[in-house]
């Protein structure tokens, strides 16, 4: 989806600025936004505590969510919690260095993003349980994705949420929830889609490795929980 590759590109920017001051970083951020999408970008952010991490949550128009579960040791062991307001993002990451063409050595990245359409029969089909889901499959530049791709229900709700994971061998997992609210005719639909990036480099360094085994694919998992758990699909179409 082109949304996830510009997010993700903007993500490695944030992160990826060694050196720099927030207002440098914040300016870095705004020429990489203009020049992709040709839009203001969005406030950059850094949270200095979990407590404040508690006090926010992800909230756009169509829906809200509170924010993954976060631990003083992120602040301590890792960078802390950082993000900006593009499809509402955050990301926990080692360092502040950028690994050429990959991006942070290990971390965590989280985002969300909305769609507001018409129904076609493939979101009833979604709806009523018939929905038939891709196989899964290597892309030409050796990513697989659609792996284990299958139906679960979350949010206060129970939404229907298509799952699907990604896998590529640079060191980056992908798992993402896509889920739907119809509205009462079923001629309208939501679809609010919260993707978890867990990256761990190929090239770890020695230094990071204790680390990966406590910041792992599964432990990302288990701090969105509250997060699916969470959210609520607003009305209004």
């Amino acid at each position: 989806m082109k949304w996830i590759n510009k997010t993700l590109l903007i993500v490695f920017i944030i992160f990826g600025v060694n050196g720099c001051s927030d207002k440098q970083i914040e300016n870095s951020i705004l020429h990489a936004e203009i020049a992709i999408s040709g839009y203001k970008a969005p406030k950059f952010f850094h949270f200095t505590a979990p407590q404040y991490v508690d006090r926010w949550y992800f909230e756009d128009k169509h829906y809200t969510a509170l924010p993954p579960r976060t631990y003083q040791k992120d602040w301590i062991k890792m960078q802390g919690w950082k993000g900006a307001f593009i499809n509402n993002t955050i990301v926990l990451s080692n360092d502040n260095k950028h690994i050429h063409g990959e991006g942070i050595d290990l971390g965590y990245g989280i985002l969300f993003s909305c769609s507001v359409s018409k129904c076609t029969d493939r979101e009833r089909e979604m709806g009523n349980g018939t929905r038939k889901h891709p196989s899964q499959r290597r892309t030409p530049n050796g990513k697989i994705i659609n792996i284990n791709v299958h139906t679960e229900y979350h949010g206060k709700e129970d939404y229907p949420c298509v799952v699907a994971e990604s896998y590529e061998k640079r060191g980056v997992k992908a798992k993402a929830y896509s889920c739907y609210k119809f509205n009462p005719q079923k001629t309208m639909y939501k679809s609010v889609t919260l993707k978890l990036i867990y990256t761990k480099s190929s090239n770890l360094p020695t230094k990071y490795e204790h680390l990966a085994k406590e910041y792992t694919y599964q432990d990302l998992q288990r701090r969105a929980k509250r997060m699916l758990d969470s959210l609520y699909i607003k009305d209004g179409w």
